[in-house]
């Protein structure tokens, strides 16, 4: 009994150090091909200037400026050119769910519940290297989700942090994130102010970062703008029917109400 369950044991270890093997050989083959980012206008460019400059990183700008694409572009190639020191792609979003609720109260498990709201990095990390890379990078860690409540009290080492929607993150929980920040990191803060939909009577995380960060030599600040915008053309022309709207709602008195 004892020579079959020794047996079984070292079949096991055999099958796992196998497993193990190939999802790295998966792995690497996801880095076989280069990442080659590109540019469409000169902000984009000051944006990955940003990125590789910088320990903090706040890109701010309308929809489709590809704020969350170059950052997920090149959180990837930290990946693939200086894994030495980077070792992890970790996600932060914000998370909004009914008032005086909880994301706990979404049905499945955390990893589930937070699908939902990681797919927009998800999608892009699938149009850069592959669906099948993306997924290969996921299930060894190397992306990795982190919802805001349980950053506290951790340190992010050797990671590229993407914190995206940062418009909608309180400034108490923005002083929790910015402070988790460890040795060989860098950190990414993405949204657009004009899309804040939640405590419109207090100064978001993003508008305190951009008026009260600045200064501080080792953050870079860039403002994408209409000009920026790289997804379907008539987004354009939304967004400056939206702009007359809100500047008649500021002559009528109607924004703060």
């Amino acid at each position: 009994m004892s020579k079959k369950r020794n047996f079984n044991e070292d079949v096991d270890r055999e099958i796992e150090q196998w497993s193990e093997e190939r999802r790295l050989t998966d792995l690497n083959k996801s880095f076989d091909k280069g990442i080659n980012i590109k540019c469409r206008t000169q902000s984009q460019k000051n944006v990955l200037k940003a990125i590789e400059t910088s320990d903090i990183s706040i890109v701010t700008g309308p929809p489709g400026t590809g704020k969350t694409y170059l950052s997920c572009a090149r959180a990837l190639k930290y990946l693939k050119e200086d894994s030495g020191t980077y070792k992890r792609i970790v996600l932060i979003k914000s998370v909004n769910v009914p008032k005086d609720e909880e994301i706990g109260y979404l049905k499945g498990s955390l990893e589930e519940k937070m699908e939902m709201y990681i797919y927009p990095f998800i999608s892009n990390f699938e149009k850069i290297i592959g669906k099948q890379a993306t997924a290969n990078l996921r299930a060894s860690g190397a992306i990795d989700v982190l919802p805001i409540k349980f950053a506290l009290g951790i340190t992010l080492d050797d990671s590229i942090i993407i914190v995206d929607e940062a418009q909608q993150i309180s400034k108490d929980n923005l002083r929790t994130l910015i402070t988790r920040i460890g040795e060989n990191a860098k950190m990414i803060f993405l949204g657009d102010i004009k899309q804040k939909s939640v405590n419109k009577n207090q100064k978001s995380a993003l508008e305190i970062l951009i008026e009260y960060f600045g200064e501080i030599p080792e953050i870079g600040i860039v403002e994408l703008g209409e000009a920026d915008v790289v997804r379907h053309p008539i987004i354009k022309k939304i967004l400056k029917i939206f702009d007359k709207i809100e500047k008649e709602e500021g002559l009528n008195g109607l924004s703060n109400k």
